[in-house]
């Protein structure tokens, strides 16, 4: 992804690729904490749920703490966090974007749940991403402090985790014509990471995107006129 800086050694000991297998945790956490995926960044989960309103147009939610039995894929919780946490960590530039396939104008409203360190959401130009397909980003900017000082207990799973405010909004958008049964869309998200604080190490960006949807995962080299899958159904739900 052209887009995307590659993680460094230093980010790497920090947070692996997604796509990268996850290594065991040494010490005395639960045996599931060995299964933890990190990626570069934020990690965690959310539930992206998008729903046909007719006529070409969507809505599609995205939740952070959502009321579900569904167990994510490496078992961690529901919401939005950063691993591997030092006192000495400072955060900066925390940002969300969403991109939605096509060039439509969504309305965003927040849910009960949502956080006000989140800001409302800014269009940006629709733009190719890596599928090849043009997409528009919409940006969320995390305003408050995150301090490395507010990580958590650890959790069932014996891992602790520097947790963001809630994540709950929905979408509601018009699609094209040529895309009226299409809701694909990019998740990424960054952070900037100073590892030292104050020291002589520089801070670093720490990024990831990854697709969801209509069209489903991508991996680089895949076929690009992936079948649409349940492009007809009223609701379908997605993690991230």
């Amino acid at each position: 992804m052209s887009s995307i800086q590659q993680p460094t050694r230093r980010t790497i000991a920090h947070g692996l690729a997604w796509s990268v297998p996850v290594v065991t945790i040494a010490g005395t956490a639960p045996a599931i904490a060995a299964s933890t995926r990190k990626d570069p960044g934020i990690n965690g989960w959310v539930l992206n749920t998008r729903t046909s309103l007719g006529s070409c147009q969507h809505s599609l939610r995205v939740n952070s703490s959502p009321t579900t039995t569904i167990t994510t894929p490496d078992s961690a919780p529901f919401g939005l966090y950063v691993y591997d946490v030092h006192p000495e960590n400072t955060f900066s530039n925390i940002r969300l974007v969403y991109w939605i396939i096509g060039n439509q104008t969504a309305t965003w409203a927040p849910g009960t749940n949502h956080s006000s360190c989140w800001s409302s959401p800014v269009r940006g130009t629709p733009t190719m991403q890596p599928d090849s397909l043009l997409y528009t980003p919409y940006t969320f900017t995390y305003t408050c402090p995150l301090l490395a000082s507010q990580i958590s207990p650890p959790d069932s799973d014996g891992v602790a985790r520097l947790k963001l405010g809630r994540f709950d909004t929905t979408a509601t958008f018009t699609q094209p014509t040529s895309l009226c049964n299409d809701v694909t869309y990019w998740t990424q998200r960054f952070i900037t990471i100073d590892e030292d604080g104050s020291g002589p190490a520089a801070p670093e960006v720490r990024t990831f995107q990854r697709r969801n949807g209509t069209r489903g995962t991508y991996t680089a080299g895949a076929l690009r006129s992936a079948a649409r899958q349940g492009a007809n159904s009223d609701s379908q739900s997605d993690l991230s």
